[in-house]
């Protein structure tokens, strides 16, 4: 009998300790399982957020051209009518020009100092007659020339002596005045010579840099 009671405790313990591996083993698969699915979900909600920054960025850029699109025929307009404006036709450089050329003329979209320079005498000075240029400095806004420092900004500051007879003088200043290009005079300083006068004119001329567009690629990080 005590042998009997002896093995039944036996398999009594055994079942017991089965019955714990068995708890522990499934324990640890539940917590594994739970990791997974925690693991999974946070990377799930991670995507639907990052496929939302998308989403949201795309219906953005779609407005946005969408926007533009809309504009183009508004836009076609003012320049079919700054095409027929009598005022810009009135002042073209040339026959060949349209009214659209004479803004670019006068406001350009760079400053060109050396091609400004060479407009000054080849278009004012050199077609006036009896004007004799003595000398002629341009420099742009900001390079370190002579009065630039405290010209404006997008402008290229002049200074040029002319000599020659008052009435000449006088023509040279309003072909200035009524240039197409945009020029300011700041000072003028006029002196005898004998039976010349001396004239010596500073001012600036204005340009407009461009404006640039063009599509661009955004990475939208998760």
């Amino acid at each position: 009998m005590a042998a009997d009671n002896k093995g039944v405790a036996i398999r009594k313990r055994q079942q017991i300790d089965s019955s714990k591996k068995t708890m522990f083993i499934f324990v640890a698969s539940a917590a594994f399982l739970a990791g997974i699915a925690l693991v999974v979900s946070i990377f799930l909600i991670q995507q639907i957020v990052f496929h939302s920054k998308i989403i949201i960025e795309k219906q953005s850029t779609i407005s946005r051209l969408d926007k533009n699109l809309k504009t183009i025929d508004e836009l076609k307009k003012n320049i079919r009518v700054l095409d027929t404006n009598t005022a810009l036709n009135s002042i073209k450089s040339s026959d060949e020009s349209n009214a659209l050329q004479t803004i670019l003329d006068a406001l350009p979209d760079n400053p060109n100092a050396d091609a400004f320079g060479a407009s000054l005498k080849n278009k004012f000075i050199d077609t006036t007659t009896g004007v004799t240029i003595q000398s002629l400095s341009v420099s742009q806004a900001g390079s370190g020339g002579e009065g630039s420092e405290s010209a404006p900004a997008n402008t290229v500051s002049f200074t040029m002596e002319v000599s020659g007879p008052a009435d000449r003088l006088k023509e040279l200043l309003t072909k200035l005045e009524s240039s197409i290009r945009v020029i300011d005079l700041k000072a003028l300083e006029i002196q005898r010579n004998e039976d010349k006068l001396s004239l010596v004119v500073r001012g600036v001329a204005y340009y407009q840099p461009a404006q640039t567009v063009q599509l661009e690629n955004k990475v939208v990080k998760p």
